[in-house]
């Protein structure tokens, strides 16, 4: 198995709706203080608050940390959003 066929990991830990740690994110494609787009290995995310900041990016690691109230977790297929609780294969 070559390293472009290992699948990279992706966690994702939420302490007190106040901070989102996260691996496996690829780049960040859009954010303001009321939403983040990421892209990860496993799709798109949208993480949705307020007060919402980027603590970390790690673009090395593929590790981010967001900080704030956060509202709203959701993994985006195409232009529709599904909660995270909601997904299916």
């Amino acid at each position: 198995m070559t390293n472009m066929e290992i699948k990279q990991e992706h966690t994702v830990n939420i302490t007190g709706r106040k901070t989102v740690e996260l691996t496996g994110v690829q780049q960040v494609e859009r954010f303001d203080s009321s939403e983040f787009l990421l892209q990860t290995v496993m799709g798109k995310l949208k993480v949705r608050g307020s007060g919402l900041r980027m603590k970390h990016f790690d673009t090395v690691n593929k590790k981010a940390a967001i900080e704030g109230r956060i509202t709203a977790f959701l993994y985006v297929d195409g232009s529709a959003g599904k909660s995270f609780f909601k997904r299916s294969k």
